[in-house]
């Protein structure tokens, strides 16, 4: 099995080669490939933990609340594997890893790039400008009366993601933000901690797990709500985490 995984990983790495010497990828996003969010103040968390599952632990953070957000920027698409191979090739950004039954079925080159840790994420989206999103941000994203178009609830010894933006985009116009992979987010894992009129809040300054957000190929429709939260371990590297990033919007002058 190991020598199956060398090899495939070498066969890898030959596309990433062909594909940085016929192909025209910046390390830098085109512009039309992010979506502006405009500073504003909106609200975060739900009401469905309270009166549907009568406050049930699983859902028992998402309590409704107020925030701020200075303007920002997102990805219009998760990373995909492509994207994430030049960043490797580049020196820049570490491997990520094959499923180890399964390789071909995670690897297409449209596919969102899985099995890297919230480090290497946060990496690639330096290198690329920009950061993770906060868990606020992710969430102002993904609000609208139209969530998008979702890839889940598939069987989890045989499903896989899919191409990235093949789903119709939400209200925002954003692609998976339902499905396909949970997103890291920038945040540790904690209650919320409830302020009024908070600005650009980011959550704690330690912890021990990261937020991801959106839900994955595998998950079952209650986890592809907007506010859902779930909390992952950093280091570890999943078959159904990949990522987006956010870029802070430059004020006229600066």
């Amino acid at each position: 099995m190991k020598k199956q995984k060398h090899i495939y990983f070498i066969c890898c790495f030959v596309v990433v080669i062909y594909l940085l010497n016929f192909t025209a990828v910046d390390a830098l996003p085109n512009v039309s490939s992010q979506i502006t969010f405009q500073e504003g103040e909106f609200s975060i968390g739900d009401i469905y933990c309270a009166e549907e599952q009568k406050n049930s632990d699983w859902c028992a953070d998402e309590i409704p609340h107020q925030v701020k957000l200075q303007s920002f920027s997102l990805d219009k698409y998760e990373v995909t594997n492509s994207e994430y191979m030049k960043c490797f090739a580049g020196g820049i950004c570490n491997p990520n890893d094959l499923h180890e039954t399964r390789p071909s079925d995670f690897s297409g080159m449209k596919q969102p790039v899985v099995f890297v840790t919230w480090q290497d994420a946060k990496t690639f989206c330096k290198w690329r400008g920009g950061n993770l999103p906060t868990e606020v941000q992710w969430e102002r994203a993904a609000q609208g009366d139209n969530p998008g178009g979702a890839h889940f609830k598939q069987a989890y010894n045989i499903g896989a993601t899919v191409n990235v933006g093949v789903q119709r985009p939400n209200s925002n116009g954003l692609y998976d933000m339902m499905g396909n992979v949970y997103e890291w987010t920038l945040d540790w894992y904690a209650p919320y901690l409830l302020r009024q009129r908070t600005t650009d809040p980011k959550g704690p300054l330690e912890g021990k797990e990261k937020v991801v957000r959106g839900g994955a190929w595998h998950s079952p429709s209650h986890y592809l709500r907007v506010s859902d939260r779930v909390a992952k371990v950093p280091e570890y590297k999943y078959s159904d985490v990949g990522f987006r990033c956010a870029y802070a919007i430059k004020e006229k002058g600066s």
